[in-house]
């Protein structure tokens, strides 16, 4: 028996040993990502008025690292027919052809979207805060390194003077809706449909002379295609057409009546409100369809900041609904976040361990790896790449090396579910969302239904390069993830386990419902949802 004496001594033996662990961990720590050599070789100083030797300087800075790094090369020549490194010189020419800092920097966006890569972007001066803030800790030492950089700091203060959070546009908004464009909304208070003579619902039929899918394809330095598996064709799903000051857009549309019209459009100067300092008190939203049968959970995000805020709302919801035969989860529109928002809802489901297998792939370039080392990834050589998967075709000629990963999220405060869950996606699911679906589908805890998801959501975070002179930082993904199939998510995306699209005539309804019940959680007119809560019956 061990008397009191014995206990504290014991305890204090205790504290000494952690404590001299703990020091032991944190300089191993200290001296490990010392070690890690973060390119970041911008110029110092704050931002002048770019030569064409410094913007020449960044561009080929810029197109080496894609060269290197950059995952999607040739996914992206599958999907566009686009080769981006052969275009070198026209892309050279756009970029130091620039008059001035503003052209710059929108060139600079322009050979960016032709990459067609929601990853793939500048960081833009109005966002720069919100990534400096986001990105500590000693995993995102290389991100804190760049992006907290003084010199790039000292130069985003002066983008932030003359980029402005505005673009001229067309103030009409388009839907994609089986396979046609659908004009249904004013972008700006005034009825803009009116104003021109477009009657509400009609259909683009061209854009400048230009059938409607041929003018998209060849203008993938403004928009960014996604594609419908269905039709085989690239698409928008919300289309806004941009245009210079003061230029002119002539459109044909057919009305609803099947009457074709012509109409000349002209673009405004549109100052998009900035809502980053308006927060909700919550991402998601409940909803009780059916008494004791059919509950829905909508996830409008998966924000970081809503981890801990949003985990005892949705815990408390799901308790109160852990009899239901059915849950129906929807995270249409959700473009992503952190991993740990899905744990919130996946824990308290589960009463056993669930697990997928992915792999992700590597390419050799010097730039991505000190943001492997900061994560302590070790890859394993591509050739040791597990056979029988369908991968891309460039997997054993681009690729440099692999790691495999487990993912496996374990019970947490569980409810006791025992009923079946439904996920609903769509397009939009994108990064950490796009992640819960593949995950979703492939360990069975849900039955996907909708249309394809957005895809790139297996990996890690983006890589982020910064250009030398300018001081701008673009962010690139620095891995290929792979579908359990061995199809590269980007490229296929993850497949609903039930296809159901919107169809026009439900969305006509479903616009004119929301507009008068803006509040409502659920319109009565979504074909995907009524579609789900049939199978519920």
């Amino acid at each position: 028996m061990i008397d009191n004496n014995g206990r504290v001594e014991g305890m204090k033996r205790n504290r000494i040993f952690f404590i001299i662990i703990f020091a032991v961990l944190t300089i191993y720590g200290f001296v490990y990502f010392k070690s890690i050599n973060v390119r970041v070789n911008v110029k110092k100083g704050e931002l002048g008025e770019l030569t064409a030797e410094q913007k020449l300087e960044d561009f080929n800075y810029l197109y080496n690292v894609i060269k290197d790094n950059y995952p999607y090369i040739e996914v992206l020549k599958r999907k566009t027919g686009y080769d981006f490194l052969s275009n070198k010189e026209e892309l050279k020419n756009m970029v130091i052809s620039s008059k001035d800092n503003v052209e710059f920097y929108e060139n600079i966006d322009k050979m960016l979207y032709l990459l067609q890569n929601g990853h793939t972007n500048i960081i833009e001066p109005s966002d720069y805060d919100m990534y400096k803030g986001a990105y500590k800790g000693l995993g995102n030492y290389a991100w804190k390194k760049v992006i907290a950089n003084k010199d790039v700091e000292k130069k985003y203060s002066k983008w932030s003077q003359i980029i402005k959070s505005e673009s001229f546009i067309v103030p009409i908004a388009f839907k994609y809706v089986e396979g046609k464009y659908i004009a249904y909304k004013s972008i700006t208070e005034e009825d803009k449909l009116k104003e021109y003579g477009i009657p509400k619902f009609s259909t683009l039929l061209e854009v400048n002379g230009k059938d409607i899918d041929k003018f998209l394809l060849s203008n993938t330095d403004s928009f960014y295609l996604s594609f419908d598996f269905k039709r085989n064709k690239l698409k928008v799903n919300a289309l806004v057409l941009p245009c210079r000051q003061d230029e002119i857009i002539s459109v044909k549309l057919k009305t609803l009546d099947g009457e074709i019209i012509d109409r000349t459009l002209k673009g405004e100067n549109v100052k998009w409100k900035n809502n980053k300092n308006e927060k909700p008190d919550k991402v998601y939203d409940t909803q009780i369809i059916d008494k004791d049968k059919i509950a829905y959970l909508k996830v409008r995000s998966l924000s970081y900041e809503y981890v801990d805020k949003d985990r005892e709302g949705i815990y408390s919801f799901l308790k109160s609904v852990k009899d239901y035969p059915y849950l129906i989860i929807d995270i249409r529109g959700n473009g992503g976040g952190s991993e740990n928002y899905y744990k919130n809802i996946i824990s308290p489901l589960i009463n056993k361990n669930i697990s997928a297998k992915f792999y992700t792939l590597f390419r050799g370039g010097s730039e991505i790896k000190p943001f492997l080392a900061s994560r302590g990834i070790l890859t394993k050589s591509i050739d040791k790449l597990p056979e029988g998967l369908n991968y891309p075709k460039e997997t054993k000629d681009l690729f440099f090396g692999y790691v495999e990963s487990n993912k496996k999220i374990a019970p947490k405060n569980t409810v006791g579910f025992k009923g079946k869950i439904f996920l609903l996606v769509d397009d939009y699911v994108y990064s950490s969302a796009e992640t819960f679906a593949a995950f979703s589908k492939a360990t069975g805890f849900a039955t996907l239904v909708g249309t394809v998801t957005g895809g790139d959501g297996i990996g890690i975070d983006p890589a982020v390069a910064v250009l030398p002179n300018s001081g701008l930082l673009v962010r690139f993904p620095l891995d290929m993830g792979l579908n359990p199939d061995g199809t590269s998510n980007e490229e296929f995306h993850t497949q609903p386990d039930i296809y159901v699209e919107w169809k026009y005539e439900d969305f006509v309804k479903a616009v004119e419902y929301g507009e008068n019940n803006k509040e409502s959680i659920i319109n009565p007119y979504d074909t995907i949802l009524n579609y789900t809560i049939d199978l519920c019956k």
